[in-house]
């Protein structure tokens, strides 16, 4: 916890001292949280999405926050970074994600953060992520107001047409478009059949995902997790039981992936 929270005390070296600062901030990231051959933006972009990554394992609002604050002090020092906004935008969507499992809060401006900072992210820089995201994003203000589905429908659309054209085998887009598909009637190319497809092929490109730091490297263990809630909503108990091990046995921490697992054992 000391070593993450020494990230959160460079960046704001960041917000109070400016352009000079920011290059003694970026070397005193620790080098497990970041690439020790990376450098500025991208080093702080990198501590950014480790940091959330350590937060996912426990639902930790505290670390989320943390990883949103050095987001917001990095990008006072490079403000149009794609990578950095990008990071943000992960970060408050994974917050909005552990505020809806707990049913408490107020996710709404999360979600106008969220939206904001990755529409600003491709604009600066498309990437299949990016896009990925904001339609995840469009269609959880969805379904927050179904009344919405009118406007932000077409555009969750078009946006994660953009990501399957900037990345037709990118994994961390299949994942996306497998957990929208699991709320989204048949009749507009959802269904659990379609979610399972995509979650399925998003667990093959994952095996073959190498992504270099600072780039996107979440979802390969989340792909298996809601797999195995397909499976389970499916009433295949067999197959939701091992994809949910499959989860636990790459991140054996994570909270979430053991409430599942325990939930599927007291039910069958």
């Amino acid at each position: 916890m000391r070593r993450l929270t020494s990230l959160a005390f460079s960046a704001a070296l960041v917000s109070a001292t400016g352009w000079p600062a920011a290059a003694q901030a970026a070397q005193a990231v620790p080098a497990a949280a970041a690439s020790p051959r990376l450098e500025g933006a991208a080093r702080f972009a990198d501590s950014v999405q480790r940091l959330v990554e350590t937060a996912r394992l426990t639902a930790s609002f505290e670390l989320l926050a943390e990883a949103r604050a050095l987001a917001e002090r990095a990008l006072a020092v490079y403000p149009d970074d794609a990578l950095l906004l990008l990071y943000q935008g992960y970060a408050l969507t994974q917050e909005v994600g552990v505020r809806l499992g707990r049913r408490g809060g107020d996710t709404g401006p999360l979600l106008e953060a969220a939206e904001q900072a990755l529409e600003r992210s491709v604009e600066r820089r498309p990437t299949p992520e990016g896009h990925a995201l904001l339609a995840s994003v469009y269609g959880m203000k969805i379904g927050s107001n179904p009344l919405r589905g009118m406007t932000l429908g077409p555009r969750s659309g078009r946006a994660m047409e953009r990501a399957l054209e900037l990345g037709p085998d990118n994994p961390r887009v299949f994942l996306a478009r497998g957990i929208g598909a699991i709320n989204t009637p048949a009749m507009f190319g959802g269904g659990l059949d379609r979610a399972q497809e995509f979650l399925l092929r998003a667990t093959r490109l994952f095996e073959q995902d190498q992504p270099v730091p600072p780039a996107p490297a979440w979802g390969r263990a989340d792909a298996y997790a809601w797999l195995g809630q397909v499976y389970r909503r499916q009433n295949r108990v067999d197959q939701a039981r091992a994809a949910f091990d499959r989860a636990l046995a790459l991140e054996p921490e994570n909270r979430w992936y053991q409430q599942l697992r325990a939930a599927l054992d007291r039910d069958h």
